[in-house]
Order: structure tokens, then C-alpha cells, then sequence
């Protein structure tokens, strides 16, 4: 194995139990919230916002808060769009339309 592989090898090795623990207290959080359709899309978005990260060479604490804070956003931005279209559907049902 070269250098590179064994960097890399090393770097995950550090880094994935690390990331399984914050992934999952953030599903585990979503699903009490918002139950588990909207965990299973807010897993799909930190795991999306993980493959975003650029790497430094070793992570850190505020490195996980950054990628749950972004997956978070996304939450709220579907939650946000949810709300208002049931509030307008409901609206609409009010009305006879």
C-alpha cells in the first residue's frame, strides 16, 4: 500500500466511528421530532453535506457541527415548504376550491 492509501485508510479509520456517532444522535433526533420519513431525508442530506466537506487534515468538533447545521437547514427549508403547502391546500379546502 502506498503512502496515499495509507493516509487515506488511516483518515477514515479515525474519522467514520466518529461520524456514525453524530449521524446517528441526528437521525435518532429527526425521527422523535418529525418521525421517520423525514429522518430517513435528513440522513439523506448529511450524508449529501458529508461528501461536501473539504477535509482538513484532521477533523474537528466544529467540523461535525457545521455538517449537521447545513443538514438541519435543509430540514427546516423542507419542513418551511411543508407547512406552507398544507397551508395552502388547507386554505384551498376552506374556500370550496
Amino acid at each position: 500500500m502506498n503512502e496515499t492509501s495509507e493516509g487515506c485508510v488511516q483518515f477514515a479509520a479515525r474519522v467514520l466511528p466518529t461520524a456514525e456517532r453524530h449521524l446517528a444522535a441526528f437521525a435518532r433526533t429527526v425521527n422523535e421530532l418529525y418521525g421517520p420519513e423525514q429522518a430517513r431525508l435528513a440522513v439523506e442530506d448529511w450524508i449529501e453535506e458529508l461528501e461536501l466537506m473539504d477535509w482538513p487534515e484532521r477533523e474537528t468538533a466544529s467540523d461535525w457541527r457545521h455538517l449537521t447545521i447545513a443538514a438541519a437547514a435543509r430540514l427546516a427549508d423542507r419542513i418551511d415548504i411543508q407547512s406552507q403547502t398544507d397551508h395552502v391546500m388547507s386554505s384551498d379546502r376552506q374556500l370550496g376550491k
